[in-house]
């Protein structure tokens, strides 16, 4: 059995579970690294950003990739997970490299 990681800290007000994670049933404040974005939201985003830079529409790619158009839609609000299998086919399609779909949006100086 691993020791829990000294930042992962149990939370038991129900009111901050928004801003946590939860791993085996035990609610952990997040320290950081996944705390923002969600990945799912992270690779939905991506996803929307470089079809619209390729000027293509969700059922153009959708049948390039050879996924459904609801499955991409699915996709793209982060309702669904992916497998790293669709992951090369967006990919290879959108002619970008796999690693593109997870990289963190940029700041916004406000």
């Amino acid at each position: 059995m691993r020791a829990q990681q000294s930042d992962a800290v149990p939370v038991h007000n129900e009111r901050e579970t928004s801003f946590c994670q939860v791993y085996r049933g035990a609610v952990y404040r997040a320290s950081g690294i996944l705390s923002r974005m969600d990945l799912r939201e992270i690779f939905a985003t991506n996803l929307r950003r470089l079809r619209n830079a390729k000027g293509w529409s969700q059922d153009e790619l959708a049948f390039e990739a050879k996924i459904s158009r609801g499955y991409l839609s699915l996709l793209e609000k982060g309702e669904h997970y992916v497998s790293i299998k669709i992951i090369g086919q967006l990919a290879e399609k959108l002619e970008v490299e796999p690693a593109e779909f997870l990289k963190r949006p940029a700041k916004s100086g406000r």
